[in-house]
């Protein structure tokens, strides 16, 4: 495995020749929500009113280096990496150290610099992403009307169903929707194994799992 990112079929290594020689990253913060009373003790705490908590952006700044015969080559080297770098927006971005995962997002900044000698180079990227990898591939489970049992290995995600015959109602943790046709549910898919109940006619449900 050639250690870099790809974005869109291009490779760090690969195709621009740059080593990935350090990576760093800043973990996604949870978004709170708090309201003060006046004349009241601490503070309403509303972070997780939705049944869920929210998280901001998370950073990975990636630094990488490659060897030139001469300035001029290397200056041309560094213009045309930095040059792909930046044009890295909203895309999915695959980190050679994960299989079957990807973050999505831009990459925000860029600086380099090159050793006195002027035969090597170092480009660090930072990049602004989705607070949670996603699964490359989708997962999907058929369900039967009556108990159903659905492995989620991600985090709590929403669920997007469809019936297999005219309707089907899927409830799952006390929740329940219609669906009629194929839609984005508000059933919220926990991780673990996970109890779902059908009723009407079978459906299938399809989401992408997701993780720190």
């Amino acid at each position: 495995m050639n250690h870099g990112i790809s974005v869109a079929g291009y490779h760090s290594l690969d195709d621009f020749g740059w080593r990935l020689i350090d990576r760093v990253e800043t973990p996604p913060q949870l978004r709170t929500t708090k309201v003060t009373v006046p004349y009241a003790n601490g503070a309403l705490d509303y972070t997780g009113v939705y049944g869920e908590p929210f998280y901001g952006e998370k950073s990975i700044e990636y630094t990488f280096a490659k060897d030139f015969k001469g300035i001029s080559e290397l200056m041309e080297g560094v213009r045309e990496f930095i040059e792909w770098l930046s044009g890295i927006c909203n895309t999915d971005i695959r980190d050679s150290m994960f299989e079957e995962f990807h973050n999505h997002g831009s990459c925000t900044s860029t600086k380099w610099e090159h050793a006195k000698s002027g035969v090597r180079a170092t480009v660090t990227a930072t990049f602004d992403l989705y607070p949670f990898m996603v699964a490359d591939d989708e997962s999907t489970a058929t369900l039967e009307v009556g108990t159903n049992y659905v492995i989620n290995e991600g985090r709590a995600v929403r669920l997007t169903a469809k019936p297999l015959r005219d309707w089907a109602t899927i409830t799952v943790g006390g929740e329940s929707a219609t669906v009629r046709k194929e839609q984005v549910t508000s059933l919220c898919l926990e991780a673990g194994m996970v109890e779902i109940e059908v009723d009407g006619g079978p459906a299938l449900i399809r989401w992408f799992e997701e993780r720190m």
